[in-house]
């Protein structure tokens, strides 16, 4: 997650949370566990139960809020770009180059047809995702496995690169031939 994004959803969670936990702190107060008549509680049916339905949905909204505030502080940041440093001077790899490679080793394969390929760049590790139509074949898992191995090593012997690579590869379904015959009606 870019840190564009990370700093307006804390914002946006901080103003939600100076929403709804003064409201929870007020229906704790008129709940007081001794049923106060408030405004509210004078609807018919439901008024009795809507100061605690109250205070327990904002509470739970509350923490529902807490939450998510640390999941958008600790998520990991993304990149559009890697800096691969040297002796010999720095190279900014961009995730085109990455997916470019990928996409030619699959198709040098013949594994998948018509592979999507995401690259998602971390810090210190790049996740790769392949996914696309096998071609049907009695070694999947082995031809699979090949294709990780490969991969890794071409991000490795071509760009250089230091960083954990973790590649997934999914099947979406089977590539079926289109057959060149056609049936005749005699």
């Amino acid at each position: 997650m870019s840190t564009g994004k990370k700093i307006i959803l804390f914002i946006l969670d901080l103003l939600l949370l100076t929403l709804v936990i003064p409201a929870a702190w007020d229906y704790y107060q008129t709940m007081d566990y001794q049923w106060m008549v408030n405004d509210s509680s004078q609807l018919p049916y439901v008024g009795q139960y809507l100061p605690t339905y109250l205070f327990w949905g904002f509470t739970a909204l509350s923490l529902l809020l807490i939450l998510g505030l640390l999941i958008i502080l600790f998520y990991p940041r993304t990149y559009l770009e890697i800096n691969l440093s040297d002796e010999g001077g720095t190279l900014n790899l961009k995730r085109s180059a990455i997916e470019g490679l990928v996409r030619e080793k699959v198709i040098e394969n013949d594994y998948l047809k018509s592979p999507n390929i995401i690259v998602t760049l971390h810090k210190h590790k790049v996740e790769v995702e392949v996914k696309g139509e096998i071609i049907p074949r009695v070694e999947v898992a082995q031809k699979a496995q090949l294709l990780e191995q490969e991969i890794v090593e071409a991000l490795k012997n071509f760009f250089g690169l230091e960083q954990q690579v973790k590649i997934d590869v999914a099947v979406n379904n089977i590539h079926k031939k289109t057959s060149s015959k056609s049936l005749r009606v005699v």
